[in-house]
C-alpha cells in the first residue's frame, strides 16, 4: 500500500490528487470542513460541518459525519467528479446520468488529503443469519433511521411474532419486519398484518418498515401503495459485486 498525505491543498494539488485517483487504483480521502448539496431521486443539503470525503478509483464518491452510520450523501459508479476555486474555497462537483443526479459540496477548509493505492482480491463468504441481522439492529438501531428506540424485540401477538417493535423521534410506533434474502411481496403482506393489528390496540401513530439487504421493483411499489416504507440493509448485501458494480448505484 502505498501512502500520500497533503497537509492544507491548494487548489492545484488538490485538483492533481483527484485527477491522477480516477481510474487508477487509488482512493482519495478529503477530511474538510464543508457544506453539502444533493439532488436526484433524493433531493437535500446539510449546512457547514467537518466531514470525510471517499471518492473511488471508479468514480464512486461518498460524503460522512465523523458520528454517524450512513453516508450524508453518495453517488455509485461512472459518476463526474471535478474542482472548481471559490472565493472562499473550494467546489467539488459531482454528476451522474447527464446530470440527473448531483453533489455539491462546499469545501471551506481542507486540512488533509490522503491517497493511498490497495488491492483487494479476497472474495466474500456470506454467513450472515438471522439471528446476526437482529444483533446488528439491536445495537444499531440508527442505521435504519436517525432517532430510532427499539422496545420490544420478537414480540408475539395474535397473528404472529413482530420482529421489532420500535419509537421514532415523534413518539410513533415503528412495527418492523426483517428478511436475510430479497424482500418479497409475501413479506409486505406479513408487515401489513402486523401493523393492522398494531392500529387496533395501540393508541399510539404506527408505521410499518420492512427491512432487507434487497428490494424489487414490484415489493416497493405494493410498500408504497400500502403505505409502508422499506430500508436496505447494506451491511447484508449478499450480491457479489464486480468492477463495475456498486451498493451506491442501488442507493440512487
Amino acid at each position: 500500500m502505498i501512502v500520500d498525505q497533503i497537509v492544507k491543498p491548494d487548489f492545484e494539488a488538490l485538483e492533481s490528487a483527484l485527477s491522477e485517483s480516477q481510474g487508477l487504483d487509488k482512493v482519495l480521502v478529503v477530511f474538510a470542513t464543508c457544506s453539502v448539496e444533493w439532488r436526484g431521486n433524493r433531493n437535500g443539503s446539510i449546512g457547514t460541518g467537518q466531514r470525510i470525503i471517499l471518492c473511488k478509483p471508479d468514480g464512486a464518491i461518498s460524503v460522512h459525519r465523523p458520528n454517524w452510520a450512513r453516508a450524508i450523501a453518495r453517488q455509485g459508479v461512472n459518476s463526474t467528479l471535478e474542482l472548481y476555486p471559490l472565493e472562499t474555497g473550494f467546489l467539488l462537483y459531482a454528476s451522474k446520468s447527464k446530470g440527473k443526479h448531483t453533489i455539491h459540496i462546499h469545501l471551506q477548509e481542507v486540512p488533509l488529503v490522503v491517497v493511498y493505492s490497495a488491492t483487494d482480491k479476497a472474495e466474500p463468504e456470506h454467513r450472515e443469519t438471522e439471528e446476526e441481522m437482529h444483533a446488528f439492529i439491536q445495537s444499531n438501531p440508527e442505521t435504519l433511521e436517525d432517532g430510532l428506540r427499539i422496545l420490544h424485540h420478537e414480540h408475539p401477538i395474535d397473528v404472529g411474532t413482530i420482529d421489532f417493535v420500535g419509537a421514532d423521534r415523534s413518539g410513533n410506533r415503528v412495527i418492523i419486519e426483517v428478511k436475510t434474502q430479497y424482500a418479497k411481496l409475501s413479506h409486505v403482506d406479513q408487515l401489513q398484518r402486523y401493523v393492522k393489528h398494531y392500529n387496533r390496540t395501540d393508541n399510539a401513530s404506527v408505521r410499518g418498515l420492512l427491512v432487507a439487504p434487497e428490494f424489487g421493483e414490484k415489493t416497493k411499489r405494493e410498500l408504497r401503495e400500502s403505505g409502508l416504507e422499506k430500508c436496505r440493509l447494506n451491511e447484508f448485501q449478499h450480491q457479489d459485486l464486480g468492477p463495475n458494480q456498486s451498493s451506491f448505484e442501488r442507493w440512487q
